[in-house]
């Protein structure tokens, strides 16, 4: 057998070194960290690309606002040629000088708008298109007041009103008016170029950046994936070989002592399991050797059985033998000579009787089976136990006289109950058996009956030589047979039938030795009514 732990021994104090949770935590902050850098990096980056893609379209915005007034302006000088050589003259506006001023006035307004959501910076490089923007807006606020004023006159029709127009009104503030929009053409160009070139230097400062921090984190990832490796494998490594020792029938194999966080449970978690194996492995042990204990005594039983059925069928063929020698014996000497008809007579009693005797021995047998088997039943109604007892005094009494033994029956009186009358009378006949068989020649048996108002009792006394030592309570067993028993060649039946039936009428069936000596056979039933009672008066 393999040698156990100790089941009280302290289980090894192990350490307390960083768990495999920490390490995976201080790993999933490290991550996160990066994550956050780049996130912050790539929130930045969005935010910048995001501003100087705002200021390349407001550039590109300005551009359109610029070549739209600048269009509009030249709409404007066609249009007021247009009516002085048309003759449309008055002081009315036209629609191409409303459309000019919307267009200066919107062209004023996003100028004032980006310098309002830039910052003082960005807004002192803005002021000069504020400038240009107020200068365009003026300086078309003077050409249309001076045609204005020029329309009023009335008479200012034709070619040569046209040409005048051009010449002294719109001339000079035409070169003005477009070297103002040519100014601010230019300088939102060059504000969109230089939005490009800030976007692309974002681009590659974001790119250098991304990959610095994608270096650093494969870098600390490949370390601490390495150490990670290194501080499972070795507790693991441990851990499989207790267990390979514990499975291979080494019952101490215990986890290695210095394991360290998760590890350091997981061995006291394995080291608690091959303690309850070892100990649920020893209770098998003792279990297996007692049931082993149990079916050897089994085993044991079952030999003292077969060896008491063994008796027991040399034990009904020598009491079967008996009666059957007898009435062979008699009817050779009835045959023999000329015998006289009392002779005859006696001898067809004696084989009546030997017969009958036989006849019960087969019944015993063949109740006893039947009682076993559950196939014996009991029929119950009124009966008299004392008028049982003197037909089984009736029915033995051949057989007494043949064993020259004097039979004595008492009855005092009623006794009934409610039982099968033929069973009852088959215990009572049991009884007187077992005491004639036991009894000596010269001999007598005693059967009385007595009742109360609980019970009736039926009680045989023999005047044979009574129970020895412990024989009393195994006398109604099945196949039990006392010293006397064996002595006279019964089969060890009729006592157990009387028990089968007792307890079935809810009576029960005593032995003792009676005071003059001899055996005292007792056999108490329950009345109407009342309960069976354990004890048998004396």
């Amino acid at each position: 057998m393999t040698p156990t732990a100790e089941p009280d021994a302290a289980p090894p104090q192990r350490g307390h070194g960083p768990s495999i949770v920490g390490r995976l935590r201080w790993a999933f902050m490290a991550l996160a960290g990066a994550v956050a850098l780049v996130a912050a990096l790539a929130v930045w980056g969005a935010g910048a690309a995001q501003r100087e893609a705002a200021a390349v379209e407001a550039a590109f915005a300005q551009l359109e606002r610029a070549r739209a007034i600048d269009a509009a302006f030249n709409r404007y000088l066609l249009r007021e040629t247009e009516r002085r050589l048309s003759g449309e003259i008055g002081p009315g506006e036209s629609h191409e000088a409303a459309a000019l001023r919307g267009a200066l006035l919107a062209f004023r307004r996003a100028v004032e708008a980006e310098m309002g959501r830039a910052n003082p910076a960005a807004r002192e490089a803005r002021r000069p298109d504020l400038v240009n923007a107020v200068g365009l807006f003026d300086l078309f606020e003077r050409v249309e007041t001076v045609s204005m004023l020029d329309r009023a006159r009335g008479d200012r029709a034709g070619p040569e009103a046209a040409r005048q127009f051009l010449a002294l009104i719109a001339s000079d503030r035409d070169r003005t008016f477009r070297a103002l929009i040519a100014a601010t053409v230019e300088r939102e160009r060059a504000a969109a170029e230089a939005a490009f070139a800030r976007l692309a230097a974002l681009r590659e400062r974001l790119a250098l950046a991304g990959s610095g921090i994608a270096v650093v984190v494969l870098g600390a990832a490949a370390l601490f994936a390495r150490a990670l490796q290194q501080s499972l494998l070795r507790p693991i490594v441990g851990l499989s070989a207790a267990a390979e020792a514990f499975g291979a029938g080494a019952r101490g194999a215990r986890a290695p002592a210095d394991l360290t966080g998760e590890f350091a449970t997981l061995g006291a978690q394995f080291d608690a399991m091959a303690a309850r194996i070892d100990s649920e492995q020893a209770r098998l042990e003792a279990e297996v050797a007692a049931r082993t204990a149990e079916l050897e005594a089994a085993n044991g039983e079952l030999r003292r059985i077969d060896a008491q059925r063994r008796r027991f069928f040399a034990a009904v063929s020598h009491e079967l033998r008996t009666p059957i020698t007898v009435l062979l014996g008699e009817a050779q000497v009835a045959l023999r000579g000329e015998p006289t008809q009392d002779d005859l007579r006696a001898a067809l009693d004696r084989i009546a009787a030997s017969g009958g005797y036989l006849r019960r021995r087969l019944d015993d047998l063949l109740n006893l089976a039947r009682s076993e088997d559950g196939a014996l039943t009991i029929a119950r109604a009124p009966c008299d136990l004392g008028e049982a007892a003197r037909a089984a005094v009736e029915a033995a009494t051949a057989y007494a006289a043949a064993q020259e033994v004097a039979l004595d029956v008492d009855v005092a009186g009623p006794a009934p109950l409610i039982g099968d009358a033929e069973a009852l009378r088959q215990a009572a006949l049991a009884l007187i058996d077992n005491a004639v068989k036991l009894s000596p020649p010269g001999g007598r048996v005693r059967v009385t009956v007595a009742a109360d108002d609980r019970r009736a009792i039926l009680r045989v006394v023999d005047a044979g030589p009574g129970f020895a030592e412990g024989e009393a309570a195994a006398a109604f067993e099945a196949y039990a047979q006392g010293a006397a028993g064996r002595r006279a060649g019964g089969a060890g039946l009729g006592l157990a039938v009387v028990r089968w039936i007792a307890a079935q009428h809810q009576g029960v069936a005593s032995a003792m030795n009676g005071p003059e000596g001899g055996a005292v056979v007792t056999l108490s039933l329950p009345r109407a009514g009342a309960a069976a009672q354990e004890e048998t008066p004396a």
